[in-house]
């Protein structure tokens, strides 16, 4: 079977990727920046010495590379620190699996685009980022794409359920609402809520199709996050008036409908992942456990 380095693999999209494909039979090779963090080998992405010592002792086949500064508010206040870690990683991450001859996927971002019309973007668009955030994983991209093997994988916001690495969207809502406080959410910037199960399923496929070039994964359905923990409340048994607006953050410059067409996707015959009620009904008994 393959033989797959995960960068960044105890993050949220990390570890749902490495669960995925060592489910599949794959061999993975779990990397990290955490020194804490136990198993799987220490790399720092940023040190052309530690990236060149990994991937020649591993010799991956192929590299799925999430290790990020996802921080969008740190990425505006220290965009040099977003670009060292964000691009230059990502060069040195790309340039030493070509060395080794692996493949690249690397993981990309809806925020690539400004969001400032329609939204529904497809992977032949333009992208034209407004903030620190999105310039940097734009110019990953783009030195990415330097290896025509190369797989970007957009993806939109992602979230979980059960055991993942830090609490997303559903579990703050629901512990809000079980200590009967109310829920703030904005109900004006239109997102695609996505499983990081779905999506890293979606990654399995690729991966083992062996796809290049860009790939949008996001469920087709659209939500704002006010709609969203209505929906969460009202899936659970408990009432959505606990739910109300408040105004979106604007800093540092988000994007207002910065969504996916997933077109190309469906062309290499991947299911979509699910929309944010699909999976509301799919996992109801999940959701009532993080009630607590």
């Amino acid at each position: 079977m393959t033989r797959v380095l995960i960068t960044g693999s105890s993050g949220l999209l990390g570890a749902a990727v490495r669960e995925r494909l060592e489910a599949a039979g794959h061999t993975v090779i779990p990397c990290h920046h955490n020194k804490n963090h136990s198993g799987g080998e220490r790399l720092d992405i940023t040190s052309a010495e530690s990236v060149a010592e990994v991937f020649g002792r591993t010799r991956p086949d192929v590299v799925v590379h999430c290790a990020a500064i996802p921080d969008v508010a740190l990425c505006e206040k220290d965009p040099d620190r977003a670009r060292l870690v964000n691009v230059v990683g990502t060069e040195l991450v790309t340039e030493q699996a070509a060395e080794v001859g692996a493949r690249v996927v690397h993981v990309s971002t809806d925020w690539v685009f400004a969001g400032t019309g329609e939204g529904g973007y497809r992977e032949t668009d333009s992208p034209a980022p407004a903030q620190a955030y999105g310039r940097s994983k734009l110019a990953a991209e783009q030195a990415a794409a330097r290896q025509e093997s190369t797989l970007v994988v957009r993806v939109p916001l992602l979230y979980g359920l059960g055991s993942v690495p830090r609490p997303t969207w559903p579990a703050q809502v629901l512990a809000t609402l079980a200590r009967g406080d109310q829920v703030l959410a904005d109900d004006e910037e239109i997102r695609q809520p996505a499983l990081v199960a779905d999506v890293a399923r979606c990654f399995a496929e690729l991966i083992e199709a062996g796809s290049a070039g860009v790939v949008h994964i996001a469920p087709e359905q659209t939500c704002t996050k006010y709609a969203w923990s209505r929906l969460l409340a009202e899936t659970v048994g408990l009432s959505p008036e606990l739910v109300r607006t408040t105004p979106r953050p604007e800093w540092p410059n988000r994007p207002l409908r910065a969504t996916l067409r997933a077109d190309r996707l469906a062309e290499l015959g991947v299911a979509a992942p699910r929309n944010a009620a699909e999976v509301a009904a799919d996992h109801r008994a999940e959701l009532v456990r993080l009630l607590g």
